[in-house]
């Protein structure tokens, strides 16, 4: 079965959550933990690869590039954020076909104009439904995969309110799109009208658990019952990188000295085996 196939099964499954990774690193580590799915967030890649935050600044080939990489050391399947799929039609089918390519499974293409900001940032503006619509159909005829999942996502919630919001995804799905992405609502009761409005369109309703962001801190079963079939845990990796590495530092350039930070660090051996070594190794031997 491919990546893809068994992405589409996992809804049959029960509620699952797409494991955040911002590295190749950090992926083999969401796979050894038991994700059933991987999730490339923008957002991740922006500060991993530029240093920068999520404004839009990333090109089409970087991210490519960057979820390859990811694709390259796990075997579950990767969902990989596509933004606006940087640029016209013609550049959205470049785009799906690139994401395939780099071997992910999902995407989410969002309606928002250029520059394109975090779903939780301030100052989103939009493009015409219109304009949307027509980038969905264009990803739809360019996948050559059938399995490959396109969530169309919109953030009309936090610009033109949540009836805009639900009247987008309803024409998105109706050119489509296999699943449906309201990015930032505020509380449980805009959940609850997003799943009575949109449930009856038999697309699978995706729940961004982001915990910075504006929406409700929840589980997987609250969201579940509230008629959610998985959700993103998009960037959790990159803030507990920054936070663990930013102790690791300051506490050795404080003590000067690897002891005081001894017991905040993977073991040399256990990192190696971790990262492969030991196959490595017998690989090479068996060419000897």
């Amino acid at each position: 079965m491919t990546r893809s196939a068994r992405f589409r099964q996992l809804f049959q499954e029960g509620p699952f959550a797409c494991l955040g990774a911002h590295d190749a690193v950090t992926a083999r580590i969401a796979e050894q933990a038991g994700a059933k799915s991987i999730f490339v967030s923008g957002f991740s890649a922006s500060a991993i690869i530029a240093g920068e935050p999520d404004v839009g600044l990333l090109s089409q080939t970087e991210m490519f590039e960057h979820i390859r990489r990811i694709c390259r050391v796990t075997t579950v399947p990767v969902f990989a954020d596509a933004d606006t799929g940087y640029g016209g039609v013609l550049d959205c089918q470049r785009t799906i076909r690139l994401w395939e390519e780099a071997g992910a499974s999902a995407l989410h293409l969002e309606d928002q104009a250029v520059p394109k900001k975090c779903g939780h940032f301030a100052g989103k503006q939009l493009v015409p439904k219109e304009e949307m619509v027509q980038k969905v159909r264009a990803m739809v005829e360019a996948r050559s995969d059938p399995d490959f999942f396109i969530v169309a996502r919109t953030d009309a919630v936090a610009v033109t309110g949540l009836d805009d919001a639900l009247d987008r995804l309803e024409a998105y799905a109706a050119v489509g799109a296999d699943g449906l992405y309201v990015d930032a609502p505020t509380s449980v009761e805009q959940l609850q009208e997003i799943s009575r409005r949109l449930k009856p369109l038999g697309k699978p309703l995706l729940f961004n658990m982001a915990r910075s962001g504006k929406s409700p801190y929840l589980s997987l079963q609250q969201l579940h019952e509230l008629g959610f079939d998985y959700a993103l845990c998009p960037i959790e990796s990159v803030f507990a990188m920054h936070k663990a590495v930013k102790e690791m530092m300051e506490t050795f350039l404080r003590e000067g000295s690897t002891d005081s930070i001894a017991h905040l660090i993977t073991p040399f051996d256990e990192f190696n085996r971790f990262i492969g070594l030991d196959a490595a190794v017998a690989r090479e031997k068996s060419f000897a």
